[in-house]
C-alpha cells in the first residue's frame, strides 16, 4: 500500500512534523489520510521520518533514517517556448533523483522565464510524488557554464549516446546547439534511435545514465 509522503526542509531530527494547511487538506480530502495512517516525511536532504498521523495537523515520527546520495547526475535544461514542458522535464528529473537541475537559455531556446521559486515548488511536488529523499540542486542561470557542463547532447552530435562516465550533460534545444556551442563542449552525443522532444531527452538520458 503507498504511504504518502511530505516536503519539510526544516525536519532533521524533531519527533514530529506540523503540516501547513494546504499540506493537510491534500492529505485529507484527496489521498484520505485518517488519524493513525501512516504518512513519511522527507527534507529533500537524505533525511526520511517514518511516522502517522496525529491530532489535527501533527505527524508524528517513529523512526528516522539517514541516505547518501550515490549519483552526482548534473542536467542542464535549455529553456523551451512552453513552461509545462520545462515543468515537465523538472518534475521527472525530480523523481528520478539526479543530483541537480540547471535551467538556462541557448542561442537556439526560448524566451521564457522560469522563476526560482515556481520551479523549487515543482520539485517540491515531485518529492512528495515520488517519496525521494533527495531534492536535487536547482540552478536558474543566464548562460551555460562550459567548465561544468562539458558534455552535450545534440541532434548532430557526434558520437552515440554512451551512458558510461557522464556526470554532466547538457540537453541542447530541439533546433540543435548553434555551432558555436558546440565547439565549447568536449564531447557530443546523439540518440540515435529517434528525434526526441527536448524533455524527452533528457528523462531519457537521465535514465540510462543512473542505471550503469
Amino acid at each position: 500500500m503507498h504511504t504518502p509522503t511530505i516536503y519539510d526542509k526544516d525536519f532533521i531530527d524533531s519527533d514530529y512534523v506540523l503540516v501547513n494547511k494546504d499540506k493537510l487538506h491534500h492529505l485529507e480530502n484527496v489521498l484520505r489520510v485518517s488519524l493513525g495512517s501512516k504518512v513519511h516525511v522527507s527534507n529533500g536532504e537524505g533525511v526520511i521520518g517514518y511516522g502517522v498521523k496525529d491530532k489535527g495537523n501533527i505527524i508524528k515520527i517513529d523512526k528516522k533514517e539517514k541516505f547518501e546520495q550515490e549519483n552526482k547526475l548534473s542536467i542542464f535544461l535549455s529553456i523551451t517556448n512552453s513552461i509545462n514542458r520545462i515543468r515537465f522535464a523538472v518534475e521527472k528529473l525530480t523523481e528520478l533523483g539526479i543530483y541537480s537541475i540547471t535551467i538556462g537559455p541557448t542561442l537556439r531556446s526560448g524566451k521564457k522565464k522560469i522563476s526560482l521559486d515556481k520551479a523549487s515548488r515543482w520539485m517540491e511536488a515531485s518529492i512528495e510524488q515520488s517519496g525521494g529523499a533527495f531534492i536535487p540542486k536547482l540552478n536558474i542561470v543566464d548562460s551555460i557554464d562550459y567548465s561544468i557542463f562539458t558534455s552535450c547532447l545534440d541532434i548532430n552530435g557526434l558520437e552515440p549516446f554512451s551512458p558510461k562516465d557522464i556526470t554532466n550533460l547538457a540537453i541542447g534545444p530541439e533546433g540543435g546547439w548553434d555551432n558555436s556551442e558546440l565547439k565549447q563542449f568536449n564531447r557530443s552525443y546523439v540518440m540515435n534511435f529517434a528525434t526526441l522532444r527536448s524533455e524527452t531527452a533528457a528523462i531519457v538520458a537521465a535514465t540510462l545514465l543512473l542505471s550503469v
